[in-house]
């Protein structure tokens, strides 16, 4: 997965915020067409082989960011201000939550497993001898690879005492847990959405930005417009996303248009509540096994890939669904937008409909700079009563989901708790067996991203920078502010 700080990522927070900008000034119909022009202008040096292809990736990341689908609904003669009026005309369809940007596929080449210099030709000769499909060959007194042959099962890589055995993958296929990744005929990206877990890992690897988040942000902004009450619902991880406190980034979003900001930590009580107790009645009555059921791409993978999975997933709803109905119970005609790490999160909301919209932190944040609201010097909002609830922030990290649910269970010793850590393509394929292999304990935790939601497809910052800022590192908070693009 690409390092987050890198120029794709920077050059989408300045297409997302100077759409944000010209919108909120009420001038994006007449300027949009302009935007690509004013960030790569005809002095830029291009990362591409000229400024018009770099000007034609801008307008892409344009489409996306209006919500469009660019495989389905691309028409390079019409305008951007024509998808504009449509946008705000019409209701688009949310899903699926990524497109593919075909001129920007480099086309990569197939994943491959090659033989670097560093071969030393040893008389040993591991990689010959554990080759399952007889694919190594000696020429010269050098190894090599015959492809044809070869599974790429990695057995030649794993016994190599000179690190000679090099993987070329091609990031977003490699990324997939579940192979919904493909090339068409003409070698370039194609999502097969009926796979898809909406997890977004292929958007933040591939270094070509080919495949991009198709944005909800503006049915939220024509809320925000609307004279309708709104209420932002806020994940957990959203604490070490920005240079702020929680009080502070409650009073930038109600700076944004919303009326009211609820923590989601709230209904994750009732998540760890609900799920302690689902999980001693299972256990009472001889199940061996449990899972979570926070991670919606998690879901998506039992509902498309894993069904048997349906009968060791919790049916406890997620936080973000019980935080949507004490809302409701609390406003009725409120609006509600949930802001969160997370691109499947959009999936479940079509399921809920109780959840409005959905944005994710980086479109938050661009929402913040076109609006030039600086979080760290804002005013701190009083949270309220957050006593019972506060543990439950950490179901943003890893281990966070399950020790909030051991923690309000009656007999918290009958329970032998583990975690699975992110999912990758073995992590997968041991799901496929998880019921036949000996089970490490009788609960599991279940995250897609590796470390929890804090490294989810919307964060704006490291992992390890997120947890600092959420321990109220101060020292680290301004030498990060120094080093990164935070937002």
């Amino acid at each position: 997965m690409l390092e987050i700080n890198n120029q794709f990522t920077h050059l989408k927070s300045k297409v997302y915020a100077t759409v944000l900008k010209c919108f909120f000034n009420g001038t994006l119909e007449e300027d949009i067409d302009k935007i690509p022009f004013w960030i790569i202008p005809k002095d830029t040096d291009p990362s591409r082989c000229c400024i018009y292809k770099e000007r034609a990736m801008v307008r892409y990341r344009i489409l996306a960011f209006l919500g469009i689908n660019i495989e389905k609904d691309d028409d390079e003669m019409k305008p951007l201000s024509d998808y504009y009026r449509e946008v705000i005309s019409k209701q688009m369809k949310p899903l699926p939550v990524l497109t593919t940007i075909s001129t920007a596929c480099s086309a990569c080449p197939q994943d491959q497993y090659l033989i670097s210099d560093a071969c030393r030709g040893c008389y040993a000769r591991p990689c010959l001898a554990n080759c399952p499909k007889d694919a190594i060959e000696f020429i010269n007194g050098k190894a090599s690879i015959i492809q044809e042959k070869c599974i790429r099962c990695g057995k030649c890589q794993e016994v190599c005492p000179f690190n000679s055995v090099l993987h070329r993958l091609v990031p977003c296929e490699g990324s997939c847990p579940v192979d919904a990744i493909k090339k068409n005929e003409k070698g370039f990206v194609e999502i097969d959405y009926k796979k898809c877990i909406s997890c977004g890992k292929c958007s933040r690897s591939c270094p070509f930005g080919a495949i991009v988040e198709r944005s909800s942000i503006f049915p939220v902004l024509q809320i925000l417009q609307s004279k309708e009450r709104t209420t932002a619902i806020i994940a957990p991880a959203i604490d070490g996303q920005f240079p702020g406190t929680l009080g502070q980034i409650k009073t930038a979003i109600k700076m944004v248009g919303f009326d009211d900001v609820v923590e989601v930590s709230e209904g994750a009580e009732l998540t760890s509540i609900n799920e302690a107790k689902e999980l001693e009645h299972r256990i009472k009555r001889g199940d061996k096994l449990m899972s979570t059921s926070c991670c919606p791409s998690y879901v998506e993978i039992i509902e498309k890939h894993l069904p048997k999975l349906n009968a060791i997933k919790s049916d406890t709803l997620s936080p973000m669904a019980y935080t949507a109905q004490l809302v409701k119970e609390r406003d009725p005609n409120t609006k509600i937008v949930f802001i969160g790490p997370c691109l499947a999160k959009r999936v479940e909301a079509v399921k809920l409909k109780t959840v409005d919209g959905v944005i994710t932190f980086s479109e938050l944040a661009s929402m913040f700079i076109a609006k030039d609201i600086d979080v760290k010097e804002v005013q701190e909002a009083d949270l309220g009563d957050t006593h019972s609830f506060e543990d439950c922030r950490d179901f943003a990290i890893s281990e966070g989901v399950k020790g909030c649910v051991i923690k309000r269970m009656e007999d918290p010793s009958i329970v032998k708790p583990y975690n699975i850590d992110g999912i990758d393509k073995k992590v997968f394929k041991m799901l496929k067996v998880i019921d036949k292999i000996p089970s490490k304990g009788n609960f599991v935790e279940v995250m897609v991203c590796d470390g929890g939601c804090i490294n989810g497809p919307g964060t704006i910052v490291k992992p390890k920078i997120a947890m600092k800022l959420r321990n109220g590192n101060t020292q680290a908070i301004t030498k990060a502010m120094k080093k990164e693009r935070l937002y």
